[in-house]
């Protein structure tokens, strides 16, 4: 186990440490176009998730509920568990993820989530909501995807969260369709994933980074399973907080707490 954690590690490392030259480069080479430059961040992070999952031997097994899924872009929302998802749903379609300022001040992942293109909005003042909501009306008509986690806080997988309704003023003003997504988290070494093994894979409470990612290098075998619903049409809703309550319901239905 521990030449294994080892290995992961290494590799791991080598991988974080491409990705972050890639970034530094991008950051430079497109400075003085923020669409090419988050377009290329983009496709930066989809390619490392890709290259660190494969090394963790992590098995992602998605289902669309249709093929052609993927030719327009979305609101993305899905459950949230550990900073994993982000590899995960970013190994499949790359997206603008949604972060908080706190998030962005925080030591390497702060870092970490600037050089991969994310957005950070500011949970605390109320006065900035609408310069916020503006700029993502903006990436989605830029065509990106833009992805948040509306529970507000990564959870120990025993269920989701009721959802934060602020955001989905964005799809509700500018009528671009929600994804909702289920992420399920199967098993880890070959073992049903439970409360007894989901630390190796959850984040949540004062969990703190560094020993949570020394321990994950151990893992060698994940298998993670992703539902990408049926959109939801702003549309059909009388309200922003009832497009957040639809996808709720279609995202915590669809999701088996562990046992």
């Amino acid at each position: 186990m521990k030449l294994n954690s080892g290995i992961n590690l290494l590799a791991t490392n080598l991988q974080i440490t491409k990705y972050i030259l890639s970034g530094v480069s991008n950051n430079f080479l497109n400075r003085k176009d923020a669409k090419k430059k988050r377009l290329k961040a983009l496709e930066i992070t989809s390619e490392s998730a890709k290259s660190v999952l494969k090394k963790l031997n992590v098995n992602i097994d998605y289902d669309l509920c249709r093929e052609d899924l993927f030719k327009r872009n979305y609101f993305m929302v899905c459950n949230h568990m550990s900073y994993i998802d982000i590899l995960v749903l970013s190994a499949i379609q790359p997206a603008v993820f949604v972060t908080s300022v706190e998030m962005e001040k925080t030591f390497f992942l702060g870092d970490m989530a600037k050089l991969g293109g994310s957005f950070f909005v500011n949970r605390v003042n109320r006065r900035k909501m609408k310069e916020e909501v503006k700029a993502l009306e903006n990436l989605l008509a830029d065509g990106f995807n833009v992805f948040i986690f509306p529970e507000g806080t990564s959870t120990n997988g025993e269920g989701v969260l009721p959802f934060k309704k602020s955001l989905f003023r964005v799809p509700f003003q500018t009528g671009y369709p929600i994804l909702p997504i289920r992420l399920q988290y199967q098993s880890i070494n070959g073992e049903p994933f439970s409360k007894s093994n989901r630390d190796r894979i959850c984040w949540y409470d004062d969990m703190t980074f560094a020993p949570h990612f020394l321990q994950l290098m151990g893992v060698n075998g994940l298998d993670v399973s992703l539902k990408y619903m049926e959109p939801l049409s702003p549309q059909d809703f009388e309200s922003h907080g009832e497009l957040s309550e639809k996808a709720f319901e279609l995202i915590s239905t669809a999701y088996k707490p562990i046992n």
